[in-house]
């Protein structure tokens, strides 16, 4: 029975340490996706000082959403550290201490927008709610330490 419930355990814990990110709407507006990225550098601009803040980003951004947010966060004074794959020059990449850790989780639910952004190890999600081609905020943000 041991033997049997460690690979069942350890399974379990392996689903929970991976995290997906990136973006899950499948077809997104490009006018949508610059209004919530302007709205998220807004709200890291008020927690994380730019100009001093640098971000290292956890994911490849990929997507039109991705896109604009690193456009935006750029714009708005953060230096980025995009997500690359593994080099063979292991000296030339920068370090964890190089930046803060971004990463963001952009998904669809019950005809609501949810973003979820990740900052080291805090967590900042707010809800969007789209009517007649115009894409609003639902609630507050919502701040997990």
């Amino acid at each position: 029975m041991f033997r049997l419930s460690m690979p069942i355990l350890l399974f379990m814990l392996a689903g929970c340490a991976t995290t997906p990110y990136g973006n899950f709407v499948a077809a997104n507006d490009e006018a949508h996706n610059k209004s919530i990225a302007h709205d998220v550098t807004q709200q890291l601009i008020a927690l994380y000082p730019p100009a001093t803040t640098q971000f290292k980003l956890q994911h490849p951004t990929a997507d039109s959403f991705g896109d604009a947010l690193v456009d935006s966060l750029r714009t708005g004074g953060y230096a980025i550290i995009e997500h690359q794959k593994q080099r063979l020059n292991k000296a030339a990449e920068p370090t964890i201490s190089d930046g803060m850790t971004l990463g963001y989780i952009f998904d669809r639910m019950d005809g609501l927008y949810r973003l979820t952004v990740l900052v080291d190890q805090h967590v900042l999600t707010r809800a969007y709610s789209s009517k007649e081609n115009t894409i609003n905020p639902a609630g507050y943000w919502v701040r997990k330490e």
